[in-house]
């Protein structure tokens, strides 16, 4: 009864560790992706106002 008490409460413990260390990981390559994909949406956003810019000069010197 002892040796099964030992054997729950380690493999618990292992399982705590294992699925502690899965999920720092997961977090990880998560805030990477978002990182990465902000990126590339400030890239078109700033794009985007570039455009825009361009777009309303000609309509400021009609002004």
């Amino acid at each position: 009864m002892v040796l099964f008490a030992f054997g729950l409460i380690a493999g618990v413990a292992l399982g705590v560790l294992v699925v502690g260390f899965l999920a720092i990981n997961a977090y990880n390559r998560g805030f990477e992706e978002a990182q990465q994909g902000r990126k590339v949406w400030r890239a078109e956003l700033v794009a985007r106002q570039t455009v825009a810019a361009r777009s309303f000069q000609p309509v400021r010197k009609a002004s």
